[in-house]
């Protein structure tokens, strides 16, 4: 265990009577622990790394606290790479959880929690089998290919439990679960966080989080299996069209459609569906929209 986690799991183990503390108060406790060999630096980085994280909160100067939790609030564990303090894979994993994770979450009534940030008496291995069990909802990122997100991905989907996976916008995922849908996102382009924030806001409102039967969720899931795939489908043509339409304006739509019915060199089958369905649209425009509307309601790919 490197010195800053040893401070942070201290700090937090002082902090959890849930009364405030003083940075005086933390330094002999960690005395006590036979913790002595640590920076300056190091201290000031754990609490910020707490705080940052959402585990503590500063209440004055040099006075801290735990911060608390609402009972009422569903948990979202969130499964992803950490690595070692300043490292690039721990500031991608803050970052990610800060800007994208945590607050949508919040908005949706969830407490989003990573396993770095538990102050748990049990084995890291059990912490993590438990909230995989029993947290209502789980966000993986499969970025980097961690195996460690790879095992617990799958320990999840044979929860039959709502899980989300994202991934780092130009990723592959691996051959073997090429299946499995990821939204894509890129936290150096503020349009596609916006974009990420709303899609998974909207996804996890999809979700049933009522309690369930086995006999209710096997149902559920095998419905699901079955369905899914063709979702997606639609909601690709969706996409298509949506960002067809964006392209070009109504009188280009009617050139090309006048065009294609004198008899104008073919076109591959995809493409004349989109004109197809380009051409019903602009003929139905209230029914066009109310697809648009039910599309929005459900998960949707980058």
């Amino acid at each position: 265990m490197t010195k800053s986690a040893e401070i942070q799991r201290t700090v937090l183990t002082l902090l959890s009577d849930g009364a405030q503390h003083t940075v005086q108060e933390m330094k002999a406790t960690l005395a006590q622990d036979g913790i002595s060999e640590y920076t300056e630096g190091q201290f000031a980085g754990s609490l910020n790394t707490l705080i940052r994280n959402g585990s503590i909160k500063k209440n004055n100067r040099g006075i801290y606290s735990i911060e608390t939790r609402s009972e009422k609030m569903m948990t979202c564990f969130v499964v992803s790479p950490i690595g070692e303090d300043g490292s690039p894979t721990r500031a991608n994993a803050d970052k990610l959880f800060k800007y994208i994770i945590k607050p949508v979450c919040e908005k949706c009534g969830f407490d989003a929690i990573r396993v770095d940030q538990l102050n748990d008496a049990n084995s890291i291995t059990q912490t993590i089998i438990n909230k995989l069990d029993h947290a209502e909802l789980v966000i993986a990122d499969l970025t980097e290919h961690n195996p460690n997100v790879f095992f617990e991905m799958g320990y999840r989907a044979q929860t039959q439990k709502p899980i989300i996976h994202l991934k780092s916008k130009g990723e592959k995922i691996p051959f073997d679960v090429t299946t499995i849908r990821a939204f894509d996102y890129d936290l150096t382009d503020l349009d596609n966080v916006e974009q990420l924030r709303d899609r998974l806001q909207k996804t996890i409102q999809s979700f049933d989080f009522t309690k369930k039967s086995e006999d209710e969720i096997k149902k559920d899931s095998e419905v699901t299996s079955l369905a899914t795939p063709i979702l997606y489908q639609i909601l690709d043509e969706i996409t298509k069209l949506e960002s067809k339409i964006e392209a070009i304006n109504t009188d280009t739509l009617e050139a090309v459609i006048r065009g294609m019915q004198k008899g104008q060199p073919q076109v591959s089958p995809d493409t004349a569906l989109q004109m197809q369905l380009i051409a019903s649209c602009m003929q139905n425009p209230d029914g066009f929209m109310k697809l648009l509307e039910l599309s929005e309601k459900l998960p949707k790919k980058k």
